[in-house]
């Protein structure tokens, strides 16, 4: 007895310690790391919190945004805004609540798989380190909460709370009653965020929840179980109906003006809905490897590194498949439903993906990634508990460990300074605080100099002009500030020969900044 019960603190000490780590690793990134690739594709999130401050409610009429996620994470980081402003700090410490969020509910997620406390926290210390093995990844995960994150922690969510609905009995009963309108409220509040929600987080889940009760044909179609699960579906596809109505109505006598989000809800003309198999295959690779800048050869670390990370990638698209093979053996019906959500998430995706104008980059592909390494790690630990099968779940256990060792690498040798923050320095050696750039130069100073300096972003064109660029910033950003007798332009190297002599043909001074960088100071405001 005390040898066996030596081994099980033993597996559950080394369990705790793995979970422990890979909260620290992601912790390590939000913390000290990510700073070193902190760049504008960063800022959404925090520049969405301080325009609720700005415009005293949940919009701001004055606010360009590119899409509203006003149940997302720009509530998470609204008390750090408010109290640390527009910078890097408040960024962070809303990180590190979303984090905790995340981890609560991934962990009571697995739990409703039926997996002892040891098992939930091994799959849970994979998923958490394999959400780190690239900047796509990490930028999605733990940059910025879009829709992409959101659909996977509000399907986790909505798990955990379907999982103590017993639709084998009475709807009416005192716990699934209190179950089934915490669900629907929950689901109202997630759809407020739009069309995205409801294709990420509402279609998959509610889509799943039915299917796993219509092909479940040991039951009869109209059994109790399958009307309470009618029920509770209709309901909660109501609630979110709802919620995407109310938030519309709100948002349109707001004003609010949407940018990007356009790009989700166009249809292209039939000559461009593209189905290129191969190229989803090299941008799920590119989720896992990152991309590849030039030739490397194959033998040193980096090469090794992406050719294995690319062989995990295979191995993470096709194990949900081969998961759907044993769906009948699997008798967890939380499993089952999470497994055929994976299926509906892959269909939308894939639909959202290729026919709509909203493609083209690896980042879009995240939230399918994280879900089929999900499905993954979760058919990994049901083959563990599975004694004949448990040799394979061992092998899939392997792939993943060395995959995540390689995920921690990457992490872990970040280097370098940030550009911007360099950028920062010398402006503020110059005494310059208010500025423009393009996009990409633009949002990241502004946070990253803890808005000590602001900087709008513009278009420059060919033709030596320079426009606002309202996207994600207001209008006010592009106008004079009383007190600030100086104004400068960022501009790369092809940006300062395009307007040298139209727009900085009367600057009072040009600062070279890098071999693609000048900083041209002006007296005046350019708009």
């Amino acid at each position: 007895m005390n040898a066996e019960g030596g081994k099980f603190n033993r597996k559950r000490m080394g369990a705790i310690l793995l979970f422990v780590f890979s909260i620290s690793m992601v912790l390590y990134y939000i913390l000290v790391k990510e700073r070193v690739e902190f760049d504008s594709d960063f800022t959404d999130t925090i520049l969405w919190s301080e325009a609720m401050l700005t415009g005293n409610g949940l919009f701001d009429p004055k606010m360009f945004y590119a899409y509203t996620l006003p149940f997302g994470g720009s509530l998470l980081m609204l008390p750090f805004v408010a109290v640390f402003g527009v910078g890097y700090t408040a960024h962070a410490l809303g990180f590190v609540l979303f984090l905790a969020i995340f981890v609560f509910s991934l962990y009571k997620f697995l739990r409703s798989m039926d997996f002892p406390v040891e098992h939930t926290m091994v799959a849970a210390s994979v998923i958490l380190l394999m959400s780190l093995p690239t900047k796509d990844t990490r930028m999605i995960m733990w940059g910025h909460v879009i829709h992409y994150s959101l659909g996977l922690l509000f399907v986790m969510i909505a798990m955990a709370v379907y999982s103590g609905i017993d639709t084998a009995k009475t709807i009416f009963s005192k716990d699934n009653r209190k179950r089934s309108l915490l669900l629907i409220v929950l689901t109202a509040l997630f759809c407020t965020n739009g069309l995205t929600t409801i294709l990420f987080f509402c279609i998959p889940f509610y889509g799943a929840v039915l299917m796993e009760r219509f092909v479940c044909i040991k039951d009869e179609l109209l059994c109790t179980e399958n009307r309470n699960t009618a029920v509770v579906s209709v309901a909660g596809l109501c609630a979110a109906g709802a919620g995407f109505i109310a938030s519309a109505i709100v948002q349109r006598l707001s004003g609010v003006t949407t940018v990007y989000e356009s790009m989700f809800k166009a249809i292209p003309g039939w000559q461009e809905w593209v189905w290129d198999f191969t190229e989803r295959l090299r941008i799920m690779m590119v989720c896992l490897a990152g991309e590849i800048p030039s030739e490397i050869p194959m033998e040193s670390m980096t090469g090794i590194r992406v050719m294995y990370m690319a062989f995990v990638s295979l191995v993470i698209i096709i194990t949900p498949f081969l998961a759907l093979c044993t769906y009948r053996r699997i008798e967890n019906k939380n499993i089952r439903i999470y497994m055929i959500s994976y299926i509906i998430l892959l269909a939308s995706t894939m639909f959202i993906y290729d026919f709509s104008q909203a493609r083209g980059t690896a980042h879009r592909m995240i939230g399918l990634y994280m879900t089929a390494l999900t499905v993954t790690v979760i058919f990994m630990i049901w083959l563990l508990m599975h004694g004949a099968l448990s040799r394979f779940g061992a092998v899939l256990a392997i792939i993943l460990a060395l995959a995540c060792v390689f995920s921690t690498y990457s992490v872990a040798t970040l280097r370098g300074q940030n550009r911007y923050d360099r950028l920062i320095s010398v402006l503020r050696d110059n005494d310059l605080h208010r500025g423009y750039a393009e996009y990409w130069s633009a949002q990241v100073t502004t946070v990253l100099s803890g808005s000590d300096i602001t900087v709008a972003p513009v278009f420059i064109s060919e033709g030596g002009e320079i426009t606002p660029r309202r996207y994600n910033s207001r209008d006010d950003q592009f106008e004079a500030v009383e007190g600030i007798d100086r104004y400068f332009a960022f501009l790369s190297s092809w940006e300062y020969e395009s307007v040298k002599d139209t727009v900085c043909k009367d600057a009072l001074n040009v600062i070279p900044f890098d071999e693609d960088g000048y900083i041209v100071v002006f007296d005046h405001n350019l708009f």
